[in-house]
């Protein structure tokens, strides 16, 4: 998009909220370049050992590589019951210890899942809530602000939707 296809903005606060992100290019909010990271170096710093232990052994038995792992095993465990590696390999009588292990398994994957998801939960909720301040408090301001210097409302309101309807479609 060259220039002469920007949109031109109608007054000085909308350049200025144009170029706030350090590139004019005629959107008012460029999303993709505010930076979040700071967030989640933030979040990452409070967990604590068994939060970061979770988070591993959940990441790891979500990934290929726990699929792969299992294919070998139970491979290498019913070669062993069927006798293909010779009868003195057969120990598990109809396959009652690998079902025991199997389910001791999906029992404690299952419990860290849930422990990982009520702990996204918790955080989804806190940043819910500063987001809900963080609105109201700006409410409070921007009507405060547009009373005393007697600001277009109605521009105003036709910039928000358009805002709002851009952040819709990059997400």
């Amino acid at each position: 998009m060259t220039n002469t296809d920007l949109p031109a903005h109608s007054c000085d606060a909308c350049r200025i909220i144009d170029e706030s992100d350090g590139k004019v290019d005629g959107r008012m909010f460029n999303l993709d370049h505010w930076d979040i990271s700071q967030e989640r170096m933030y979040f990452k710093k409070l967990r604590s050992r068994e939060e970061k232990t979770t988070d591993k052994v959940t990441g790891f038995a979500g990934s290929m590589k726990f699929v792969y792992l299992h294919l070998v095993w139970f491979s290498i465990w019913i070669m062993f019951h069927m006798g293909v590696l010779g009868s003195s390999g057969q120990f598990d009588v109809g396959y009652s210890t690998l079902t025991m292990i199997v389910s001791l398994e999906a029992i404690f994957l299952s419990t860290l899942v849930m422990v990982t998801q009520n702990r996204q939960a918790k955080k989804l909720e806190s940043r819910s809530q500063i987001d809900f301040e963080s609105y109201l408090q700006s409410l409070v301001w921007s009507v405060h602000i547009a009373d005393k210097l007697g600001v277009d409302v109605k521009h105003v309101e036709a910039l928000c939707a358009e805002v709002i309807q851009e952040s819709r479609q990059t997400n």
